[in-house]
């Protein structure tokens, strides 16, 4: 969590520092928020439709997040949404609106490791993992699922206790796959980057037929299926 309180702390300044459960409440209503529009894709398309899809791309991508305005995610969120937030924080909206424009990329950053967006149904056991709401058990399945380990070492009964979180298997996972496309990519770089091979481009094309004429004509901000 001290990335995020480190966030808000900048967003705020020392004057206003929140306090720990503050940058808690702030994450998990946005968390909730980004759940009821549709998950990271649902997301990814309305900062699209504003005319901000190079931004979003940079938080779900693999590069430096690009920088928002407290405004400008106001105006994709929707200001009676951020305004809720702050106050289920304890904040005002004007801080409420500056704490979420320095959080709210971060949060979809480590929801996208490597540029994979998770399914829906996996969004809100990943987040609580990442905002460290979830049972060690939960997390362990929760980690293997979104990042595709198969080694972990089994967690200890004692850690699964009161635990009821759960979290889909990775095969799931796996067939849920997607990435953002970003500037420079090509369908052999992202090839080269999930499976290894670069020639394995074509199994990319096929399975994105619907959104692609041309395997060299991609374009950041497109959302692709990894097979």
């Amino acid at each position: 969590m001290s990335m995020f309180e480190d966030l808000m702390k900048a967003a705020l300044g020392n004057n206003a520092a929140p306090a720990p459960t503050q940058t808690q409440s702030l994450l998990e209503g946005a968390l909730e928020l980004l759940n009821g529009a549709g998950g990271v894709q649902g997301i990814t398309e309305k900062f699209k439709q504003s005319g901000l899809g190079d931004i979003v791309a940079s938080w779900v991508g693999t590069g430096d997040n690009k920088a928002i305005s407290a405004d400008q995610l106001s105006a994709v969120l929707g200001a009676d949404k951020v305004e809720s937030l702050a106050k289920q924080a304890g904040l005002s909206v004007e801080n409420g609106a500056q704490a979420l424009s320095q959080v709210f990329p971060a949060l979809l950053d480590k929801l996208t490791p490597n540029g994979v967006m998770p399914d829906r149904d996996q969004l809100m056991t990943i987040g609580k993992v990442i905002l460290g709401g979830v049972g060690v058990a939960a997390a362990a399945k929760a980690a293997a699922s979104m990042f595709g380990k198969k080694d972990e070492q089994p967690v200890p009964a004692a850690a699964t206790a009161g635990t009821t979180a759960t979290a889909p298997d990775a095969s799931a996972a796996a067939a849920a796959a997607t990435y953002t496309v970003v500037s420079g990519d090509t369908l052999s770089r992202i090839a080269k980057h999930h499976y290894g091979d670069a020639n394995a481009w074509n199994r990319i094309f096929e399975a994105n037929r619907d959104l692609l004429d041309d395997p060299n004509r991609i374009f950041p901000g497109q959302v692709l299926r990894i097979p």
